[in-house]
């Protein structure tokens, strides 16, 4: 959504997003005032603070995956050891597909 601003001068100017107004900015300002406002305003990506918590996501994240692939490796291995048999067994054979099921359409919708 574009806004209208009225400058100083009696301009009207038309900034449809940050870079509009960060050009505004340097043409009316000047440069250094461009850059200052840019990093007045740039989120602190580096600050300490802000990387324990994103490499505390990233570990949960981690942990999560091996439980999920935990989880479908033993419906793996009980599908891998129903085959192996002589005769299936249906009813533990759909029980572990329903098993893997809903691993995997949790992951899907919620995860």
């Amino acid at each position: 959504m574009a806004n209208v601003i009225l400058l100083k001068g009696g301009q009207v100017e038309t900034v449809f997003d940050l870079d509009d107004l960060l050009y505004l900015i340097d043409r009316d300002m000047g440069y250094d005032t461009r850059i200052l406002l840019e990093e007045l305003t740039a989120p602190e990506d580096d600050s300490e603070e802000y990387i324990a918590q994103l490499e505390k996501e990233n570990q949960q994240l981690r942990e999560h995956h091996r439980e999920v692939m935990r989880a479908l490796r033993e419906q793996y291995e009980t599908i891998a050891r129903l085959i192996r048999e002589p005769e299936i067994d249906r009813k533990t054979l759909s029980t572990t597909a329903g098993v893997i099921g809903k691993i995997t359409w949790r992951e899907i919708n919620v995860g």
